[in-house]
C-alpha cells in the first residue's frame, strides 16, 4: 500500500490529471449509467405490462358499457303496454284470429325496428318469443324464418332452457350457432329475458336479442402491442367468442390454448415461461377478454433502449479517458506561463503581454492581456480626464472675478455716484456683495437653481444700473426644479454673452429670457435674448461653432467641457439662431436631487450671510 502511494506521488502532473480525470468521468458514469439502465428497464417493463393490463379492461369496459343499453331494452315487452297486451292475448276469444295475430305481428315488429334497432349498431337481430302460442310474435327480419327449427329444436336449446329458468333477470348467452333468423348458422352472442307477469309471476314467453360476435370488434383498437400478441374474448362456458382467427370463433378456449389456458387468471396477470397472460372479467356478462403477448417482443424496446445506453456509455468512457489525456498534457504548460505572468501582474507590472495561445488557457491569456490593456487606458484616460478637470476648474475659478468685470461693477458705482448721488449705491453695492460672495463660494462644484437664480438676478441687477434699462430680464421657471442641482456657472456666462455682445449695436430694447424645466428626467435651462444672433455661424452648434472669442466671465467651450466631464457625452450646451432673431442656448443636463445637499449649502450661506 505503502509503494502504491509513493508511486502515485511520483507521477507527473500530466498522469495525475488523466487519472482525477478519468476517475471523475468514468465512475459516476459507470453508476449513473447502470442505475438508469435499471431504472428505465424496471419502469418501462411495469409501464408496458400495467399498459397491456389497462387495455384488457377498458376493452371489457367498453364492451359493458354498449351492452347496458341491451339490457334496458330487453324490459320493452313488460314496459310497453301494447306489446305486453299481446303477450297476455287469447286469440281464440276473438272473432277473427288469424287477422288478428297478423296485425299484432305487424305492430310487434314496428316497435321492434323502431324502439330497439336504431338505438344500438351491435343488434344484428331481435326475437320475441310467446308461450302461449308457441311462436315467434315479432322478429326483426321478415326476409328468413326457420319455422322447423322453431318447432323442433329452438325452444329446447340449453340457453333457450337457461332464459326461461332466470325468471325476467337477464342472460348474457355466449357464442353460439343463430339458426332461427339466419339462412345460414353464424356464431352470435345473445342477451335474453323472460317476460314474466309481474302480479302472477306466469312465464309469457322472452325476448332475444342476438348480436353477431365479429361486430364485437368495434369496441376495442384492432393494434395488437406486439406482432405475435394473441387476443381472445372467451364467453362464460369458456368458449372463444373472438380471435384474431375467425376459425377459433366458437371452439373451446381450452382446445386453441391446451396447456397455456390453464395459466389465465380468472382477472389479472400471471408470467409463464416467454408470455405474459393478462384476463379482464366483465361484471355484466361473465365473459373475459384474455391478451397473450411474448414478454421478449413486449420488452424488445427497452431491451434495446438499454442496449444503446450502453455503448453510448463504453464510447463515452473511451471519449472521457482521451480528452482526459489531452488536457492534462495541453493545460500544463499554459499554466506555468500563465503562472509566470501573473505573479509579474501581482508586482505591479502592468506592462506585461501575453504571447498568442490556443484552447481555454489561451482564451484565458487573451482575457487577461485584454483586461490590462483596459486598465492601462482606463488609467491614462482617467488621469487625462482629472487633469483637464483640474485645468478647467482652475480656469472656471480664476474666471470668477475677471479684473474687467470688476473694473465694470467699480464703473457702475462711478456712475450711480455722478447720476444719482448717493441714493442708489447702497442697492448697487449690495448685489455686488451677493455676487462676490456666491462668485468666492469653494463648498463644491455644485449649487441649486434657486442659489443660481438669485445670483443670476443680482448680476442682471448690476448691468441694468450699468446699461441704463438697455434691456429686461424675465424669468420662467417651474417651481419645482427650485430645489435641483447643478454646476456653477452655467448661466452668467450666457447672460453676460448677451447682454456685452448680442445687445451690442442695437437701436431697440434688448430682451432677455431665462426658462428652466425638467423634460423627460432631465433638467432644461434656456437663454433666449432678440439681439444680433450667431453671426456666421450655422444655424445650430454644440458650442464649437465660429463665435467671438472675447467672452464675459466663463466661456462656452469652458461650459461645455466642464458639463462633459461632470454629467457625460450625453449632456451638452446647444446654440441656435431664433427665428425672429437673437440667440437662445440651451443646457441639457440630468436632473439630480438636493435633499442632503442643499442643506449643506444652506447652512454655509447662512453662516456667510
Amino acid at each position: 500500500m505503502d509503494k502504491l502511494k509513493q508511486k502515485l506521488k511520483n507521477l507527473r502532473m500530466e498522469h495525475k490529471l488523466i487519472i482525477a480525470f478519468s476517475s471523475f468521468i468514468v465512475v459516476p458514469l459507470l453508476i449513473i449509467g447502470g442505475i438508469l439502465s435499471w431504472v428505465y428497464m424496471d419502469n418501462n417493463r411495469t409501464t408496458m405490462m400495467g399498459a397491456a393490463v389497462e387495455k384488457n379492461r377498458q376493452i371489457i369496459k367498453n364492451m359493458d358499457t354498449s351492452l347496458q343499453p341491451l339490457l334496458r331494452m330487453s324490459m320493452l315487452p313488460v314496459q310497453d303496454d301494447i306489446l305486453y297486451g299481446i303477450m297476455r292475448k287469447d286469440y281464440r276469444a276473438v272473432a277473427y284470429p288469424l287477422l288478428e295475430r297478423g296485425r299484432d305481428f305487424d305492430t310487434v315488429n314496428n316497435l321492434i325496428r323502431n324502439s330497439m334497432m336504431p338505438y344500438s349498431d351491435l343488434i344484428d337481430s331481435v326475437a320475441i318469443y310467446r308461450k302461449l302460442d308457441r311462436l315467434i310474435i315479432g322478429r326483426s327480419q321478415s326476409e328468413y324464418f326457420n319455422y322447423a327449427y322453431l318447432t323442433r329444436e329452438f325452444i329446447h336449446e340449453p340457453f333457450v332452457e337457461q332464459i326461461r329458468e332466470r325468471k325476467g333477470i337477464y342472460v348474457p348467452i355466449g357464442v353460439h350457432q343463430e339458426r332461427l333468423l339466419s339462412r345460414t348458422p353464424q356464431p352470435v352472442v345473445s342477451i335474453g329475458r323472460a317476460i314474466v307477469d309481474p302480479y302472477t309471476k306466469e312465464d309469457l314467453g322472452f325476448i332475444l336479442l342476438n348480436i353477431k360476435a365479429e361486430r364485437l370488434q368495434t369496441l376495442w383498437s384492432n393494434s395488437p402491442f406486439t406482432e405475435n400478441t394473441k387476443f381472445y374474448l372467451v364467453d362464460e362456458n369458456d368458449n372463444i367468442i373472438y380471435s384474431n382467427q375467425s376459425a377459433e370463433i366458437g371452439t373451446t378456449a381450452s382446445g386453441v390454448l391446451g396447456m397455456d389456458f390453464d395459466f389465465i387468471p380468472g382477472n389479472g396477470m400471471n408470467e409463464k415461461g416467454g408470455n405474459l397472460y393478462v384476463s379482464s372479467a366483465s361484471a355484466v356478462t361473465g365473459w373475459r377478454a384474455v391478451t397473450i403477448v411474448p414478454k421478449k417482443e413486449l420488452l424488445s424496446v427497452v431491451y434495446v433502449t438499454v442496449a444503446i445506453i450502453s455503448v453510448s456509455l463504453l464510447l463515452l468512457l473511451l471519449l472521457s479517458v482521451l480528452t482526459s489525456a489531452r488536457i492534462a498534457t495541453t493545460v500544463m504548460k499554459p499554466l506555468a506561463v500563465l503562472n509566470s505572468k501573473m505573479k509579474l501582474v501581482s508586482q505591479g507590472n502592468l506592462d506585461v503581454s501575453f504571447e498568442t495561445q490556443y484552447g481555454e488557457i489561451g482564451k484565458i491569456s487573451n482575457t487577461i492581456d485584454n483586461m490590462l490593456k483596459e486598465i492601462r487606458n482606463l488609467i491614462q484616460r482617467i488621469y487625462e480626464e482629472e487633469r483637464e478637470k483640474k485645468e478647467l476648474e482652475m480656469v472656471a475659478l480664476q474666471s470668477q472675478i475677471r479684473p474687467h468685470f470688476m473694473y465694470n461693477t467699480l464703473n457702475v458705482v462711478k456712475w450711480m455716484a455722478k447720476i444719482q448721488g448717493a441714493s442708489g449705491i447702497e442697492e448697487a453695492l449690495s448685489a455686488f456683495i451677493s455676487v462676490v460672495k456666491f462668485t468666492a463660494r469653494s463648498d463644491g462644484d455644485y449649487v441649486t437653481i434657486e442659489e443660481e437664480l438669485d445670483f443670476l438676478q443680482n448680476y442682471t441687477k448690476i448691468l441694468d444700473f450699468r446699461y441704463l434699462n438697455k434691456f429686461e430680464v424675465t424669468y420662467d421657471v417651474d417651481p419645482a426644479v427650485l430645489r435641483c442641482r447643478t454646476l456653477k456657472f452655467l448661466l452668467q456666462p450666457l447672460v453676460e454673452n448677451a447682454v456685452f455682445h448680442g445687445f451690442d449695436g442695437i437701436d431697440y430694447k434688448g430682451k432677455l429670457n431665462v426658462s428652466i424645466y425638467e423634460e423627460k428626467d432631465w433638467l432644461m435651462m434656456k437663454v433666449s435674448d432678440n439681439g444680433r444672433g450667431i453671426v456666421a455661424a450655422p444655424p445650430a452648434t454644440d458650442g464649437t461653432g465660429h463665435l467671438p472669442d472675447h467672452m464675459n466671465s466663463i466661456g462656452l467651450s469652458n461650459i461645455r467641457k466642464r458639463i462633459e466631464l461632470h454629467f457625460g457625452q450625453s449632456s451638452g450646451l446647444r446654440l441656435e439662431n431664433a427665428e425672429g432673431g437673437g440667440t437662445t442656448v440651451t443646457i441639457r443636463v440630468p436632473m439630480k436631487d438636493s435633499v442632503e445637499d442643499t442643506r449643506g449649502n444652506t447652512d454655509a450661506n447662512s453662516d456667510r450671510g
